[in-house]
């Protein structure tokens, strides 16, 4: 095809958009809703996988041990859990350092209140070890792992937050699915109809060229333009949108949730953009495509 037929070609898509501007309108603004879902459970998806994978080597427990455990006994038990998968570091943290640490962060500016335990530690039976995970999603097997060694007495773990970040991405994945669903079924219809009246508009043109020996990809250049268009421009608005807002609507979650804000590690909007951008320009170009074809295969008889 000669690239003044493409162009020919692609200024009949453009002007079947401008006749039908309402119809197009309709779509593009139901394509740009179903990208601009897409787009938004994409990145909290893909933020909440950042933050998972962000704090997974920061999060862990503290294992307590049994009255009269020895040093030596905990420095066995660390070198067991130093060699399992699931486990990224173990620290040691012996009595001293447990009342130190404690003094630093319950009597800070109150050294008054030490006077009598000079010399003394409340906590010398309170040597623990602190685990800290590989992976998050292991950390239950990890618990029943270290609940059955000896001398072990309590383990003290965040593994409600764990739990909650991880249904929450669970839910915001399952129900993304089922929202692009439904939106992707109205922007095809609504292309469909857009292509519909756009042939019954050119009837007429469309019998003369099949009368004077058009190619039948000739006659359906425009229309499969057209579709591809809508898809574009729906496309374009929601990242658009994303792009503008995403910055403030991290400064007002993270100023929102202020109990949270320490795991609350966004990506970068660009980094999210690598994959997001194509993603969508396809997503787009595809709903205009798939609704055209099936609109010029039913009522465009060539």
């Amino acid at each position: 095809m000669k690239i003044r037929t493409i162009f020919y070609l692609m200024g009949q898509g453009f002007m079947n958009i401008i006749k039908n501007q309402l119809m197009s309108f309709a779509s593009i603004t139901t394509i740009s809703a179903c990208i601009f879902m897409v787009g938004i459970f994409y990145t909290v998806s893909v933020n909440m996988d950042y933050m998972l994978d962000a704090i997974e080597t920061t999060m862990g427990m503290t294992v307590f041990f049994d009255e009269g455990t020895s040093e030596e006994q905990i420095i066995e038990i660390k070198g067991l859990l130093e060699a399992r998968s699931e486990v990224h570091k173990v620290n040691y943290i012996s009595p001293e350092e447990a009342w130190t640490n404690f003094k630093n962060e319950y009597f800070s500016g109150k050294e008054d209140q030490l006077a009598g335990f000079e010399g003394e530690n409340p906590l010398k039976d309170s040597a623990s070890l602190e685990v800290y995970f590989a992976r998050l999603e292991t950390q239950k097997d990890l618990v029943a792992y270290i609940e059955s060694l000896p001398n072990v007495r309590n383990i003290r773990q965040a593994e409600q937050v764990v739990e909650i970040m991880q249904s929450f991405n669970t839910l915001v994945r399952y129900s993304s699915l089922v929202l692009v669903a439904i939106l992707l079924i109205i922007s095809i219809f609504l292309i469909s109809n857009t292509i519909r009246l756009g042939i019954s508009t050119r009837q007429k043109e469309i019998e003369i060229m099949k009368y004077i020996g058009a190619k039948d990809a000739f006659i359906k250049g425009p229309f499969i333009i057209e579709g591809a268009i809508i898809g574009i421009i729906g496309a374009v608005i929601p990242l658009s949108i994303i792009y503008v807002f995403y910055e403030k609507v991290i400064e007002v979650v993270t100023t929102e949730f202020v109990l949270i804000s320490n795991y609350l590690i966004f990506m970068n909007i660009m980094d999210i953009y690598k994959n997001l951008v194509p993603m969508a320009a396809l997503f787009g170009i595809l709903i205009g495509l798939i609704g055209s074809r099936l609109t010029i295969h039913k009522y465009l008889k060539v």
